[in-house]
């Protein structure tokens, strides 16, 4: 390969700008920190076609005078630092200086604006980093830029932008978070002529909440406001009811600018233990104060990530304050209201206890066959026990009455635990369903495909999965002829924001799963029937999180091109699980509906569902044949 001269790269700005500008989002988040350092506090923004073909912002800021708006577009300048020693101070949240001259390099930019100084505005018409054309114009005070045909210069970087309501779903979080952090501006967002987010001046931070997140989130929230020397933590908490499988959902703040923290994210996780089921985070909208000269923002060119000074005494100032606050307000205070059944609290051993005075009463008043029978027709409660030892057939026969012998054998018989034997392993017998007791596999009696016998062992979960989604293809291959049942109560489901979008977009998609979702307003759909596979109504928060998983799955794809994997997800979340008890008429059930699917031996995601071993195998363990 022949050397080649170092030269400098043409256009070298439009590759650059890929550093800030990947997508019309990161075009919100710098027009819209602009604004709030320039002191705006009504900020409206304007978008059409997901921002591809105009983002407009709107602002009542200090504006900015003829004679500096060339140079505002020019890399590395800035109004708010001078060296790097003043980030050591920075309180704004803009600071590199190369926001404005990255959007003009890769669209076409309008400007208007004006400062309280000036009787008239400045307009400037930017095309690919050039200026075209400036002119004095009537205007209020402010800033009104308009950033067109985003990529219009670059096709490649163009193409690889996602469909609009993936889009769309990146610019309303950008604008949520700011108006989350910042309640008390007023900010306007329209996504062609509707109106997405309205959130008034001078909210408090509940009723922006409300505005973004609906009813329910803002009234199970708690208030902070924790002042020490070194940290001020401020903003809302929820309660462990309204906990998010996505931790994105929540918005942490340093010095009221959004970042992502995973020093942040642990501290606050941790503080919660115990109170949050597994798999669940906590809902909060928190701002830290802290000395800006101990964080470190400039880690990423979108300013997203920071790194702290003591990254250690950050998390651990973190998790004590907010600690202290989830035990008095989510666990001491909340514990009366817990309902509370005293039988399940119970401990086994009383339990135990209890039940064997009265098998002892039952032994001495009835005649052994009528004590047998009830016993035996006894069913089991919930969590009971009547031995320590470990569960194994009784193998040694007890030197004891002959009449009492039969009663312990059908009652140990009749609950699966028996006395433990000296010389063998712990065994039991497997139960009428075959259902094996970690409740996950079945063992059944079979020929496999060259007629030997043997034994198949059945995954539940993998066999149902495959029946569920076999019914979900067909269902939404057949479009007029969907399996739905109507909800008696409808539903209200408030949606994340970002998941808004995509669910609107794809309501008759929906429909042919077997989702009757229909837009209420704002990030509320109303739900009025769901799939026949269902069977009952699943809870508010179990819909809330399929749609949010949904949403996910076809965040940068169409629904067609993600139906499979959609379909994938629903029949996993609808099927038996691993740990269900099973019948033998369920079990019998199960078999008749996987053997009528067209691939009974693989469940949605390709694994087994069955797995056989042949007698002569089995043979071949126990040295019976070589």
């Amino acid at each position: 390969m022949l050397r080649k001269k170092i030269e400098r790269i043409i256009e070298a700005e439009k590759i650059a700008a890929g550093e800030v500008i990947e997508r019309p989002a990161n075009v919100v988040k710098e027009l819209i920190e602009n604004s709030i350092d320039a002191g705006a506090n009504e900020i409206k923004l304007i978008v059409k076609k997901a921002g591809k073909y105009l983002i407009q912002l709107i602002d009542n800021g200090f504006g900015i005078s003829p004679e500096e708006i060339e140079f505002a577009f020019e890399r590395h300048t800035s109004s708010k630092i001078r060296s790097i020693d003043d980030l050591d101070s920075l309180e704004t949240l803009g600071f590199r200086g190369e926001a404005l001259a990255s959007i003009a390099a890769v669209s076409r930019v309008e400007i208007t604006s004006r400062t309280i100084e000036n009787d008239l505005g400045v307009q400037l018409i930017i095309e690919g980093g050039e200026v075209k054309n400036k002119n004095l114009v009537d205007s209020p005070i402010g800033t009104n830029i308009k950033v067109k045909n985003l990529f219009y210069n670059i096709p490649a970087r163009q193409k690889f932008l996602k469909a609009d309501t993936t889009e769309l779903g990146h610019i309303s979080d950008i604008v949520q978070r700011y108006a989350l952090s910042y309640p008390e501006r007023h900010f306007i967002f329209r996504h062609n002529e509707i109106d997405v987010l309205n959130c008034p001046a001078n909210n408090d931070l509940k009723t922006t909440v409300f505005h973004i997140y609906g009813k329910n989130i803002a009234n199970n929230t708690e208030k902070i406001d924790h002042n020490d020397i070194d940290i001020e933590v401020n903003g809302l908490i929820g309660h462990g009811k309204i906990s998010q499988k996505d931790k994105n959902v929540s918005s942490a703040f340093i010095n009221h600018r959004y970042v992502k923290s995973e020093t942040i994210f642990k501290a606050i996780k941790e503080a919660y233990k115990g109170t949050l089921m597994i798999g669940r985070n906590p809902f909060y909208v928190l701002n830290f104060r802290l000395d800006p000269s101990v964080i470190d923002f400039n880690v990423h060119p979108k300013k997203l990530l920071v790194r702290f000074e003591d990254e250690e005494y950050i998390y651990n100032k973190i998790y004590n304050i907010l600690r202290g606050f989830v035990e008095e307000n989510f666990i001491s205070k909340e514990a009366k209201y817990i309902d509370t059944q005293l039988n399940e609290f119970v401990s086994k051993t009383v339990r135990f206890q209890n039940q064997k005075k009265q098998l002892t009463e039952i032994k001495h008043k009835n005649p052994i066959k009528e004590i047998s029978q009830k016993i035996v027709n006894k069913p089991t409660l919930k969590g009971e026990i009547f031995e320590k030892e470990p569960n194994q057939l009784e193998l040694i026969r007890p030197d004891r009455d002959d009449n009492l012998e039969e009663i312990e054998s059908n009652h140990i018989l009749s609950n699966n635990h028996y006395k433990p034997s000296k010389n063998l392993p712990h065994l039991k017998l497997i139960s009428k369903s075959g259902q094996l007791s970690n409740n996950t596999y079945i063992i059944l009696e079979g020929h496999n495909e060259d007629d030997e016998e043997g034994i198949y062992i059945l995954d539940q979960h993998a066999a149902s999965e495959r029946i569920n989604k076999e019914i979900l293809l067909k269902s939404c291959d057949n479009r007029n002829n969907s399996k739905k049942q109507g909800l008696i109560s409808p539903y209200k489901v408030d949606v994340a924001p970002s998941d808004k979008f995509f669910l609107r977009e794809n309501l008759e998609d929906f429909k042919r799963l077997g989702f009757n979702f229909e837009h209420f307003g704002g990030n509320t759909f109303v739900l009025r029937e769901i799939p026949t596979i269902m069977e009952k109504t699943p809870p508010i928060d179990i819909v809330k999180d399929m749609v949010s998983d949904i949403a996910k799955i076809g965040k940068d794809k169409s629904f067609e091109n993600v139906k499979e994997e959609i379909i994938n997800y629903l029949a996993c979340h609808k099927s038996i699980r691993g740990g269900d008890q099973m019948n033998p008429t369920d079990v019998k059930k199960l078999l008749i509906d996987l053997f009528k699917t067209n691939d009974p031996f693989h469940c949605a995601h390709g694994r087994p569902t069955l797995k056989f071993i042949s007698f002569k195998e089995l043979d071949k363990l126990f040295k019976r044949s070589v």
